[in-house]
C-alpha cells in the first residue's frame, strides 16, 4: 500500500512501529558500548517520537474534537495527558544521553516503552478506529497537513 492510500488508523500505527523499532537502536547502540551510535540513534529517537506526538496534538486531536465534539475528559484529553507523561521522561533520557549515562538511558527507557505500549494499545484500538470512522471524509486533507511534518 502506498504511503498516499493508507488509512488514518494505519498511517498513525505505522509510525508507532517506525518509533518502535528507533528505540531498538538506541539499545542496540548502548549495548555494544558505541557512544556515536548511542547520540545518533537517540537524537533519531526522540525525534521521531516528538514528531509522533506533536502530529497528534496538532493535527489529529483538534480535528477529531472539532469532528465529534468530544473535549474535556474524551480521548484526546486522556492521550494528551500521557503525552506529557512521555516529555516528561524523554527529557530525563535527554539528561542522561547528554551524560553519556547510557545504562540510565535504557532503564528511563525501559519505563517509557511500557507507557508507551500501553499508550499506543488505546489508541490503535480505540482512539484511530474512532477518529477514521469521524474523519474519514477529510482524511486527505488531514494527510496533506501531516506531510508538514
Amino acid at each position: 500500500m502506498t504511503e498516499s492510500s493508507q488509512g488514518l488508523a494505519e498511517f498513525f500505527t505505522l509510525d508507532h512501529r517506525r518509533c518502535d523499532s528507533s528505540w531498538v537502536e538506541v539499545e542496540a547502540a548502548a549495548e555494544a558500548g558505541d557512544a556515536d551510535a548511542v547520540k545518533q540513534s537517540w537524537r533519531r529517537f526522540q525525534s521521531g517520537l516528538s514528531k509522533h506526538l506533536q502530529m497528534e496534538e496538532e493535527v489529529l486531536f483538534p480535528a477529531f474534537e472539532q469532528a465529534t465534539g468530544m473535549t474535556e475528559g474524551g480521548p484526546t484529553f486522556v492521550m494528551r495527558s500521557e503525552h506529557d507523561q512521555m516529555r516528561g521522561l524523554l527529557a530525563q533520557m535527554n539528561a542522561a544521553a547528554n551524560a553519556g549515562d547510557h545504562d540510565e538511558l535504557v532503564d528511563l527507557g525501559d519505563t517509557l516503552l511500557m507507557l508507551i505500549q500501553q499508550h499506543n494499545q488505546k489508541e490503535e484500538h480505540m482512539l484511530y478506529p474512532m477518529a477514521e470512522r469521524a474523519l474519514g471524509a477529510d482524511w486527505a486533507k488531514i494527510r496533506e497537513r501531516l506531510a508538514a511534518y
